[in-house]
């Protein structure tokens, strides 16, 4: 199978370059760490999907929030320095 003819220009001299400069022995080489590269990056971006999606679904299924009144953030901060108060033994 030849895929040269299928590769544009500018990324045949990039290849050629590549070689040319030490990095990589073969076209192929380059190739398939690129292919590599790729399939990694799409694997990551998938990995990230799943698990933002189950955090969603985390905070879709938890309890329906309160209104963000003044009375809310005001217990919210009690509660946070509460939690601050004790981890410094204060």
């Amino acid at each position: 199978m030849s895929i040269e003819p299928h590769i544009p220009p500018q990324l045949q001299q990039f290849i050629r370059d590549q070689i040319d400069a030490g990095r990589f022995d073969s076209e192929s080489e380059v190739i398939q760490t690129a292919l590599r590269l790729l399939e990694e990056q799409f694997h990551s971006r998938e990995s990230f999907h799943e698990w933002l999606k189950m955090e969603l679904d985390k905070g879709l299924d938890s309890r329906p929030g309160e209104p963000a009144t003044k009375e809310y953030w005001n217990r919210l901060r009690d509660r946070v320095n509460a939690d601050l108060a004790s981890r410094h033994g204060a």
